[in-house]
């Protein structure tokens, strides 16, 4: 049975505990803090696999850790957790949210680390396990609709303009991982090169709709060594939309609010001889209830499964997830 142990407690961290809760092979959660008023009080709400701690040296023996804490605290962890493995002589796993890390420096001090770390470090960037980036991968593979050619990918809804928003840390922190551009976007682009290689160039351009103190809308156009050429739009400043049109040389991968549809082949003619859209073929029935977590779930478990065998992860996804994060920093 393993030992688990979470730093943070809130928000994206706490979805995280009650997936883990629900594992069998997890004997407990130890949910750290450094500031022990806080455990305190948390201690007050355990329940039999959760407990809570301020105490540093109480999480040496963990089998892995998750880092859902502040973006900015993400590279300090991941050296304290090498120490302890210093002192151990072996490297307990290791979950870290998305970003890597905050700054051009810090990604530099991880590349120099990946050969310590890629093995059993691994990035939380779950929209790989997305139903979305899956039926793209597949239909990439199979090569039944060509070559990929130009993807659109638009992800809206109008939380800016929502009472008593402006505090909020979207709207307020200044970081680019705080901001829609990089908070979402990473994920977007990180999904892009899994899907499409690497990028030559890019170009991100911000707009404040709502005129909260940050920006509210992002365009990010990534253009690939391939050729494939990539455009994101995301926005808290208009109504919900959540699409995205993957063109290729024989046809149309298209999403629409949950629901994936394939317009295929190229060369479909009306009664007068003339192009026209090909008829859809509806691909996947359960693509809202898979998608209802973007990929979070599997993410995880993906993860556990490699802590459960002690397997080891690849340096691919180690130095894509420092990639993804690099293009926002530049």
């Amino acid at each position: 049975m393993l030992q688990i142990v979470v730093i943070g407690y809130r928000n994206h961290a706490a979805r995280v505990i009650n997936i883990l809760c629900e594992m069998v092979s997890i004997k407990s959660v130890l949910v750290y803090h450094p500031d022990s008023k806080k455990t305190e009080v948390l201690f007050k709400d355990s329940h039999f696999k959760i407990q809570y701690t301020s105490s540093w040296d109480s999480l040496i023996n963990a089998d892995a850790f998750f880092i859902c804490s502040p973006s900015e605290t993400h590279k300090d962890y991941i050296s304290k957790i090498l120490d302890i493995a210093n002192e151990k002589n072996s490297l307990p796993y290791i979950y870290c949210e998305k970003p890597p890390g905050i700054s051009i420096s810090e990604l530099n001090w991880l590349k120099n680390k990946s050969q310590i770390l890629y093995k059993k470090l691994y990035f939380g960037f779950n929209y790989r396990f997305s139903s979305l980036n899956i039926q793209i991968k597949k239909t990439i593979e199979s090569g039944k609709l060509g070559l990929p050619i130009y993807a659109n990918f638009t992800v809206s809804h109008g939380l800016a303009f929502k009472k008593g928003i402006s505090g909020n840390w979207r709207f307020s922190d200044s970081s680019i991982f705080s901001k829609i551009t990089g908070n979402l976007g990473v994920h977007y682009v990180d999904m892009c090169i899994n899907l499409f290689g690497s990028i030559k160039n890019v170009s991100i351009t911000e707009r404040n709709i709502a005129k909260n103190k940050q920006p509210d809308t992002a365009i990010i156009n990534l253009f690939f060594e391939s050729g494939m050429i990539c455009n994101i739009f995301l926005s808290y400043a208009t109504v919900f939309s959540q699409t995205a049109d993957i063109f290729f040389s024989n046809g149309l991968l298209k999403e629409d609010n949950f629901k994936i549809d394939i317009f295929s082949p190229r060369d479909t003619f009306n009664k007068h001889n003339e192009f026209c859209q090909p008829k859809a073929f509806h691909l996947d029935q359960n693509y809202e209830i898979k998608n209802s977590k973007s990929g979070l779930n599997e993410s995880i478990n993906y993860f556990m499964t490699k802590v459960e065998k002690g397997s080891f992860f690849n340096l691919r996804e180690y130095d894509m997830s420092l990639n993804a994060t690099e293009i926002f920093l530049e």
